[in-house]
């Protein structure tokens, strides 16, 4: 990440100081005339994009049946491609149109700030290059990027946040710059940083959170936390974590604070906010700890997301509202539940990671404030507290609970099952909790599989002494009596499932429908919906690119310590070519599942998920292209996907459906917009505000 700081300062330099541009060819961009009249535009667009403002918000862009609202960008307003109605649109007199220009590339500038602690994006080479690029090209590719693609609600805020705090820092003369002192620059942009960080901190009265308002009568300032927290690490990554989410620093800090004791804050950090002292503080701690080999993915700058650190903080709260609790703590109370939704969506990496973090905190509650122990602890207990079942056509109750077998002998014993097995090594003393998943449970005869545990589940039989199971208990061995619950009087076998047992089972809802499961199931589980989910693709495609530029860099350091450097240069283009994932992929795939979405005869339960789509990394590993790539996955995964999914229509049918699902996946490049008659090369601009 220490890149993107670089680029802050180039921006401050370029931008704030030098009223240049930093993105584009432009010169004389970031006059004091332009924010200013881009500050007016932003106010002047509000209301009619507005999502509360109804009259205006009909003329939107729609498409299908009017099911999905489309994005839009600047442009698209400029050109009255987004609103329909006269009154919505500027005439050549206007202020708006004649700086038109440059009130694109700020807000271009604008949304290349709000990414820029995004890992994959702003590079500068390659077809969608952005930097010192022509403004034009921004909008030739159709990317979750692109300027105002999200242009309402806390992007607009975010926008208004940086244009006015730039209006605020330009210098009133350019006087300070001397061109014959080439340090001063360094050092003007060096105090505007600090500026810059002095403002957004929330303990500065005289800073910008509490003071920008959409409009003067307004009671509450736009206060975007993100933008803000973006600012502050890019004014310094030494101080501050590149977590844009208040509330994500917020879940870090009150999971984290009980591992790590005493929090002690220095004078070095006066300044900043409570909560950013005391990540501060956790990090360095975190430092200390030994830095495992698998752990080297992860920046130093931001250690929460190493797998033996994430689960001592992380909650699962993807599509739950403010006031819905985590999956963990209502698993707690209900102590079995069932992930189900669309195939490839992570549901059983999802099981795996509620099962880590639940373990964790256990961790946390016995061990106090050894984190070192702790984690340690964690790591063991994964592997012994953790039990996957793959569950199948061919499962039976014999399998599972217990029962018939031929022995050696050739005569008829009793085996208990799988789940008798691992109850048999559970502690009833354990104070960390035991995760029994069940994988694609559906794809077994639940009520046969399961019998006696639908009742053994319930609470109230795991306190007591459990249910009785219809077996001759002297069929079975004396080694698999060891460990069994029987009863000493009696003679009777009990199913007696421990108190710290829990049980998660994945689904795959094009399988089954949830109104086919039995009442028995549904009415013991907690069911949550695990579907596709764009910021999850994004993850796991980062994930995987970490991963894959971890070992490209492993052998250039071994091709050093060799002096065998040949093939470095090869090496390190790699590295740029694996991080050049074009900006759209993830919106064409969440297109292609829109266009499964509104397909009448399909619907949610089958959308793709975003297992299937991360493959692409993969597969550019061996091809070294990624259209190449995109190709192949379409061809080797998705098509054959959507033609198992439509197999009941008819050919006309499935010819259109497929059709539209490969125009989302892969669409057309955007066509230059250029007026009849005017053919001309699009050419760098080199305006000012006279010319406009």
């Amino acid at each position: 990440m220490g890149n993107a700081n670089e680029k802050f300062n180039e921006f401050v330099k370029d931008c704030i100081l030098s009223d240049d541009s930093l993105l584009t060819t432009t010169t004389n961009l970031f006059t004091k005339d332009h924010v200013k009249s881009t500050i007016d535009f932003l106010r002047a667009i509000k209301p009619i994009m507005d999502g509360e403002n109804k009259e205006a918000r009909k003329y939107n862009k729609t498409s299908k049946n009017d099911k999905k609202k489309k994005t839009w960008g600047i442009g698209d307003i400029f050109d009255g491609t987004v609103f329909n109605d006269e009154s919505f649109k500027w005439n050549e007199k206007d202020t708006h149109v004649k700086l038109k220009d440059f009130i694109i590339q700020i807000l271009l500038h604008c949304n290349w700030l709000m990414y820029l602690c995004s890992d994959r994006q702003h590079k500068q080479s390659g077809a969608n290059k952005y930097y010192k690029d022509n403004i034009d090209n921004y909008f030739k590719v159709d990317t979750a990027w692109a300027i105002g693609a999200t242009f309402s609600g806390e992007s607009m805020d975010a926008m208004l946040f940086i244009v006015e705090l730039i209006n605020k820092l330009k210098p009133e003369s350019k006087d300070k710059l001397s061109e014959n002192a080439e340090e001063q620059p360094v050092k003007e942009a060096e105090a505007i940083i600090k500026d810059i960080e002095g403002l957004c901190n929330d303990n500065n009265k005289e800073g910008l959170r509490e003071s920008i308002k959409w409009e003067d009568k307004d009671e509450k300032s736009i206060l975007s936390n993100a933008i803000v927290n973006i600012l502050l690490y890019l004014c310094d990554n030494e101080r501050y974590l590149p977590i844009p989410a208040q509330n994500k620093k917020e879940q870090i800090y009150e999971n984290m604070k009980d591992l790590v004791g005493d929090i002690q804050v220095d004078k070095s950090l006066e300044g900043m906010s409570e909560t950013d002292k005391n990540l501060y503080k956790i990090r360095e701690k975190l430092r200390k700890i030994t830095d495992e080999k698998e752990n080297a993915l992860y920046s130093e700058e931001n250690p929460f997301w190493r797998p033996d650190i994430l689960p001592f903080w992380n909650e699962s709260k993807e599509n739950l509202g403010s006031d819905e609790l985590p999956v963990e703590t209502l698993l707690q109370y209900k102590k079995a539940m069932v992930l189900y939704g669309p195939p490839g969506t992570s549901k059983s990496y999802q099981a795996r990671q509620i099962a880590e973090s639940m373990i964790a905190k256990a961790i946390k509650r016995e061990k106090g404030h050894d984190l070192n122990n702790c984690i340690k602890e964690l790591k063991e207990s994964k592997e012994s507290h953790i039990h996957i079942l793959q569950m199948h056509p061919g499962y039976t109750y014999d399998d599972f609970i217990i029962g018939k077998v031929i022995d050696e002998q050739g005569k008829i014993a009793i085996k208990p099952g799988k789940l008798l097995q691992i109850i048999k090594k559970i502690d009833s003393k354990d104070a960390f909790p035991h995760f029994v998943i069940l994988d694609e449970i559906n794809r077994v005869d639940i009520s046969r599989v399961f019998g006696e545990l639908f009742t053994a589940m319930e609470p109230s039989y795991r306190k007591d002494g459990g249910v009785e199971l219809s077996v001759d208990v002297s069929l079975i061995s004396d080694e698999d009596k060891n460990g069994l619950n029987i009863d000493k009087v009696s003679g009777k076998l009990y199913l007696k499932v421990p108190e710290n047992m829990y049980f998660i089972g994945t689904m795959n809802m094009i399988d089954f429908s949830l109104e086919q499961v039995d009442f028995a199931l549904r009415r013991r589980f907690l069911w949550k919906l695990s579907t596709y989910n764009k910021k999850r693709l994004n993850e796991i495609i980062s994930e995987k690119v970490r991963k894959k530029i971890n070992d490209i860099q492993e052998k250039i350091e071994q091709n050093k310590v060799n002096k065998n450097e040949n093939e470095n240069e090869k090496l390190g283009n790699l590295i740029i070519e694996y991080r050049n994932l074009p900006d759209n992929f993830i919106e064409c795939c969440s297109a292609l599942n829109d266009e499964i979405t509104w397909e009448s005869s399909l619907g949610e339960n089958y959308l793709i998920g975003h297992a299937f789509f991360a493959e692409i990394v993969d597969i550019f590993a061996e091809i070294k292209d990624w259209d190449k790539a995109k190709n192949v996955l379409w061809q080797i995964s998705i098509l054959p996907t959507l033609e198992a999914y439509c197999g009941t229509m008819d050919s006309d049918m499935q010819k259109k459906f497929i059709g539209n699902c490969k125009k989302a996946f892969m669409p057309e490049p955007k066509q230059e917009k250029q007026s009849k008659g005017n053919k001309k090369e699009n050419k760098p601009q080199e305006q000012n505000s006279q010319e406009a």
